[in-house]
């Protein structure tokens, strides 16, 4: 199911690339997974993209949302994941 990030979402994961609280990837992710607290999918990603994310990350949420290359000002940037605990449950909430 894929979710819209709204407003606020949108800047709080701001927000914490500003902090320093995102990383970018796939490869960056799963390597540094145990620091996630949670993991956004653009939703224009290929399905073979998203399966494979979803699969491997156990440790945390994943959501699959629309807009996120625009919230993140990034085109060529498929996946984030927040670092950021505080900013994380904030982005969760506004999710659910």
């Amino acid at each position: 199911m894929t979710v819209s990030l709204n407003k606020k979402a949108i800047s709080y994961v701001g927000l914490a690339q500003r902090a320093g609280g995102a990383l970018y990837g796939e490869d960056i992710i799963l390597e540094r997974i145990r620091y996630s607290k949670v993991v956004l999918i653009d939703g224009g990603a290929t399905e073979k993209y998203k399966r494979r994310l979803t699969e491997k990350i156990t440790v945390c949420p994943v959501y699959i949302v629309d807009n996120l290359k625009s919230a993140l000002h990034k085109d060529n940037v498929n996946a984030v994941a927040i670092t950021n605990a505080e900013l994380a449950k904030a982005i969760i909430d506004l999710l659910r």
